[in-house]
């Protein structure tokens, strides 16, 4: 049986309960990376880390149906806009976070996922 990846998570407890509503459908699945996310949370998103929900590929779309998980659309979670921006588009923090990242010898991939919403200034992770 070959597997594809629903969707990650940068916890434990959102990936866990895309899990339960899954399992409840019929479609079996599982978590990988459970324990470095929670162990190393700053290394979100970098180093393949992230919480990952596998399912069969062949009811991959009938899982984004019943996550109800578009493809690659974000949007904003207080008014439904699809207007949104990613904090490091901003030139100034693109500065920012080069400058911290080179001084510090800080990994900055989980700073990577913070949105605004253009439309209501509603800020929010993915």
């Amino acid at each position: 049986m070959s597997l594809s990846e629903l969707a990650t998570y940068d916890n434990t407890i959102t990936a866990s309960m895309l899990k339960t509503k899954l399992e409840a459908e019929g479609i079996p699945c599982f978590l990988t990376n459970e324990h470095f996310t929670n162990m190393m949370p700053i290394y979100y998103n970098m180093l393949g880390s992230g919480v990952r929900v596998m399912v069969p590929t062949d009811q991959l779309e009938r899982a984004k149906e019943i996550a109800k998980i578009d493809a690659g659309q974000l949007t904003c979670p207080n008014c439904g806009s699809t207007n949104i921006q990613n904090e490091t588009q901003r030139t100034t923090n693109k500065f920012k976070l080069a400058l911290i990242g080179l001084l510090l010898a800080l990994p900055i991939g989980n700073l990577l996922n913070n949105y605004t919403c253009q439309d209501c200034d509603h800020q929010f992770r993915k």
